[in-house]
Parts: C-alpha cells; structure tokens; sequence
C-alpha cells in the first residue's frame, strides 16, 4: 500500500470533478482504494488531493495513463506537484 499526493491548482473546479470522477472506475480497478480532495485555506483555486493505492507501481501506471493525462489538461497555471509518501505517520 502507498499514499500519493497531489497538489493542483485547478481553474474550474466542477469541469476537473467531473472529468476527475469519470474516471473513478477506472481507477478502482487499477488499484485505487481511496481518494480524498482537499481545498488549500484561503487559497480557492489550490486542491489537494490524497489518494491510497494497492501499490506505488498501480499509482505510477495511473499517473502515466490517459486519464491522468485529461486532467492535467485542466490545470491553472501552475504545474502539479506529485509526492509519495509512505506508509507510516512520522511518530
């Protein structure tokens, strides 16, 4: 299992979400098994979005597929910033 987080800024939020959710099916079955989106304080264009995989190499075929590729498109100036991160808090 592996978390991948995603920082984009994001011009239209609801043309993202959609193109974002048609592509939750997809994403389940290459190993998705949950995505939270977060909206950065005070920053309304800002997203954050946290997902948790199967696998970090599910993760990286979702980050080099098409769909991927769509909603990128959708971005606001800025480039997206992509981290894994690992499995265990820092305690």
């Amino acid at each position: 299992m592996t978390y991948l987080l995603i920082k984009q800024s994001i011009k239209n939020y609801v043309s993202w979400k959609n193109s974002f959710d048609q592509f939750q099916e997809y994403r389940k079955i290459g190993g998705e098994l949950s995505c939270e989106i977060y909206q950065a304080h005070g920053k309304r264009h800002e997203h954050i979005i946290l997902f948790q995989w199967k696998s970090e190499e599910s993760a990286i075929e979702f980050l080099e597929s098409q769909s991927f590729e769509m909603i990128k498109e959708l971005e606001d100036e800025e480039p997206i910033a992509i981290q894994f991160l690992p499995r265990k808090a820092v305690g």
